[in-house]
């Protein structure tokens, strides 16, 4: 019997993202710029939360605008097309688009992956038939793109493990849609991060398969934040203000993190108990060399990318230009 979203999801009471909190006290000018955000509610965007919630876009001279989108490709689609100023998405995506010449560049860090913290696990249904890498030749797995992250990681893992990564079929499907689908059978398996991970988790109805991750490396930027280059030549001030904001957010959340639960449960949906019981994902302060070097190995030798680059190129401010 297929798990009801009831069981394991209830709407949080709502917040008011805009409110300060105690102590701020700058006010937005009438004319301040306003910052179209586009984000996937996950814990990742925890940073971009409190952000918000503590008055910090509002300290550096902003308005932050957010709006949940369901993955990360329809968000840097948006930012392409113009209707949306500034997104967060996995790694991967921003890499394939950069190499094909589509404008995206990297502005701040979003989620650090770390194996010894490991937020991205892979799930299959507790009771199936699935019980080692092998056991998932010629199966499904669920993921947010094709050449994403986590499928391809996944691959990799197959292949480390004993497995044979180039029969894993891959399907699209929301992240929200995603652990429902594992349950009701139309996929075999998934790599869930939090709160989706931390709701699979609390159910007792999937097991942890592995870090497929580790794959790649032990540490590296799995997400960031982007924006086009048409947008930041137009607004360089703009984006340095939501930089700096987002930066003082990473350092208070990755140090507080019971404090940022109820704001991401509102954000996603989800119980803000349950969430604050599970794993929480790391927010990265800063990029270096090896944290963007080690995912563009791996990208080139799985196909994601056809031939290596200079990310340096990728990344617009200079604070965060790896040297060589």
């Amino acid at each position: 019997m297929t798990l009801a979203r009831r069981e394991f999801v209830r709407r949080a009471a709502a917040v008011t993202f805009g409110a300060a909190v105690s102590g701020a006290r700058a006010a937005v000018a009438a004319d301040a710029p306003a910052v179209r955000v586009l984000a996937v509610p996950t814990d990742g965007v925890k940073s971009l939360l409190y952000a918000q919630r503590a008055g910090l876009f509002r300290n550096h001279g902003i308005a932050a605008d957010i709006v949940p989108m369901g993955s990360g490709a329809a968000i840097f689609s948006a930012i392409v097309g113009g209707s949306a100023d500034i997104g967060s998405g996995s790694l991967f995506p921003v890499f394939a688009a950069y190499a094909r010449g589509v404008p995206l560049r990297i502005i701040a860090p979003a989620s650090l992956y770390a194996s010894d913290r490991a937020d991205k696990l892979l799930l299959v249904q507790k009771d199936g038939p699935i019980r080692a890498a092998r056991d998932l030749n010629g199966k499904t797995i669920g993921v947010d793109a094709v050449k994403d992250v986590n499928g391809t990681a996944t691959r990799a893992w197959l292949d480390l493990h004993g497995g044979d990564g180039s029969t894993l079929r891959l399907v699209e499907l929301r992240p929200a849609e995603q652990l429902s689908a594992l349950d009701a059978g139309r996929i075999d398996s998934v790599v869930l991060q939090p709160p989706f991970l931390t709701v699979a988790l609390e159910s007792g109805r999937f097991r942890v398969l592995g870090r497929p991750l580790d794959a790649i490396a032990p540490r590296f930027l799995l997400s960031s934040w982007v924006a086009s280059a048409d947008y930041i030549a137009k607004n360089p001030e703009t984006v340095s203000a939501f930089t700096a904001a987002l930066a003082e957010a990473a350092r208070f959340t990755n140090a507080h993190q019971a404090a940022t639960t109820g704001m991401v449960a509102a954000f996603t949906g989800l119980d803000p108990a349950v969430l604050g019981r599970g794993i929480r994902s790391t927010t990265a302060e800063s990029i270096t060399p090896a944290d963007l070097e080690r995912p563009l190995d791996f990208a080139l030798k799985y196909g994601i990318i056809e031939r290596p680059f200079d990310v340096s190129g990728l990344l617009w401010h200079p604070r965060l230009s790896p040297t060589r």
